[in-house]
């Protein structure tokens, strides 16, 4: 029994008894991909402190493993699929293992930015191969059951990275955060080796070598201008140019994917609402949640004295509502539709943003975590509704490229929001903290003051009692008055999301067209399920 998009030559798929341990790799992949995209935010403090990092290299911690991520996905996906899917799932594996073991000889921002982009290109082909492997290794019936166990681990290990990210850095030296990695990544590369077939399409396209430079280069430089903006000003001409020049190779990559013979993205895909408009709901969602993610850990550890262990600790209402929303958006969408319970989640990220935007750095964990549990059933109802949809949406023998689309959205969305809102966090910060600068401060020191709330308190601890209560606390304060900033920002954007999907999202799965069913069914013919 071959394996659609199998060659003759190939291993047979698993026996039935062994597919649901073959699934066991992809969803190991999965989780740690997402597990390292959020692990490291309650570190952020730390890595501050430690590697004396100023917010815009706290920035690029982040959008170091996200960028590569995004601009990989699509390209790396479609190599999967020419020389072999598994082949380059190990090799994505592998890369990310390497990634995580550079951080033991780190000792500068720059050196942990280049071990984050090793680790964003292995994510890079972990996550569109395993999932696009999922629906190849099951026949019609399960195939729905095993891609939602897949998804599910990686919008688990999404909240759980700060849980396992605080208990590290409270046991272990920082680097344990990523060098936890490794074990997995052994585990889940023997895994495949012996329950996971190789397969690769002999038809595949071949890999738009243009459209992958524009798409990497164009987002890339977008982001880059964006992050700079509070260190350089909207004149700078470094911000403008790849500011400007960043959109422009985007709108070039739209022209040339309309026009190219084998595009990186078949923009046919966008022709179907449900798979459109689900795509930009959780691209929307990633923007806030790694927004929130940046922000929060931060505000808990530097404003409110927490430890890393304890912020992940107060992240619990977020994970467990998560999980709570999860089972019953799960079960209410085949009764009421998916527009109901995306709409529904994103008035709760409205609500739970607009909470979190009233705190202060006095203000009780009652309503920090309320604020954080209301959010955590937000993202309950959206991430697995809106993952569903799109897959649902799709034929079964273009899967792996719809997934891989809407995964190079999600990935930006999630780039795009740490760089906006920690930009926005950066500004609103030195707004309010410059000043409250002792003139008689020498100049390095007045420069960390104004980079982070970390370096404002460390110089505060050097200084008289009187000067440094003062100087401590309007740090604080501007931290705090720049989450908010980012609170709303987020809210607004939640809000127009909400009407969006209101108005545009179909409520539920069309009917296969008859194209899409005599397509599976030759797909299905020549490949013998």
């Amino acid at each position: 029994m071959a394996m659609p998009g199998t060659t003759a030559t190939e291993p047979s798929v698993p026996l039935a008894r062994r597919r649901w341990l073959a699934l066991a790799a992809p969803v190991f992949g999965l989780m740690i991909v997402g597990l390292d995209a959020t692990i490291l935010t309650v570190a952020l403090p730390t890595l501050a402190t430690d590697l004396e990092a100023t917010t815009t290299e706290l920035q690029w911690f982040t959008d170091g493993y996200t960028l590569p991520f995004a601009g990989l996905l699509l390209p790396l996906g479609v190599l999967g699929d020419r020389i072999g899917r598994r082949l380059v799932l190990i090799g994505g594996l592998l890369l990310f293992g390497v990634g995580s073991a550079m951080v033991m000889a780190v000792d500068s921002p720059d050196g942990l930015i280049i071990a984050r982009v090793v680790m964003g290109a292995g994510a890079a082909a972990i996550t569109p191969l395993a999932l696009g492997m999922v629906p190849l290794m099951f026949p019609p019936e399960e195939r729905s059951k095993a891609m939602a166990i897949a998804t599910a681990g990686f919008a688990l290990g999404l909240p759980l990275g700060p849980l396992a990210g605080g208990w590290l850095l409270s046991n272990f030296w920082w680097g344990s955060i990523f060098l936890i990695n490794i074990p997995v990544v052994v585990l889940a590369v023997v895994w495949i080796m012996l329950f996971v077939p190789e397969s690769r399409d002999p038809h595949a396209k071949r890999l738009d070598l243009i459209g992958a430079a524009l798409s990497l280069v164009g987002v890339s430089a977008f982001v880059y201008g964006v992050i700079e903006i509070p260190n350089a000003g909207w004149s700078d001409p470094t911000v403008l140019v790849t500011m400007v020049g960043g959109l422009a190779l985007l709108a070039l990559l739209l022209v040339w994917l309309r026009r190219a013979s084998n595009p990186l993205v078949d923009l046919g895909f966008f022709r179907n609402a449900r798979f459109t408009w689900s795509s930009v709901a959780i691209s929307a969602v990633m923007f806030i949640l790694f927004g929130v993610l940046f922000v929060v850990p931060q505000f808990l550890q530097q404003v409110q004295g927490k430890d890393a262990m304890n912020t992940g600790l107060h992240l619990l209402p977020m994970i467990g509502a998560l999980v709570i929303a999860a089972g019953v958006g799960g079960r209410l969408v085949g009764k009421i539709g998916t527009k109901v319970i995306v709409t529904a989640g994103m008035v709760l990220w409205v609500a739970g943003l607009g909470l979190l935007s009233t705190v202060n750095p006095d203000t009780d964990f009652m309503v920090t975590g309320t604020a954080l549990a209301i959010m955590g059933l937000a993202l309950g109802f959206t991430m697995p509704t809106t993952l569903d949809a799109i897959l649902g949406s799709l034929p079964n023998y273009q899967v792996g490229a719809g997934s891989a689309l809407a995964n190079s959205m999600r990935q930006i969305g999630a780039s795009v929001g740490v760089a906006v809102l920690g930009s926005a966090l950066n500004s609103a910060y030195r707004n309010g903290v410059d000043d409250d600068i002792p003139a008689s401060l020498p100049q390095p020191a007045q420069e960390a003051v104004r980079d982070n709330v970390a370096g404002a308190l460390q110089v505060a601890e050097k200084l008289p009692a009187a000067p440094a209560g003062s100087l401590a606390d309007s740090a604080r304060d501007a931290f705090v008055a720049g989450m908010s900033t980012v609170s709303l920002i987020c809210a607004g954007l939640a809000a127009v999301t909400a009407v969006v999907v209101a108005v545009l999202l179909p409520a539920r799965d069309r009917q296969p067209l008859a194209a899409d069913e005599a397509e599976e069914k030759a797909q299905a013919k020549s490949a013998r399920l």
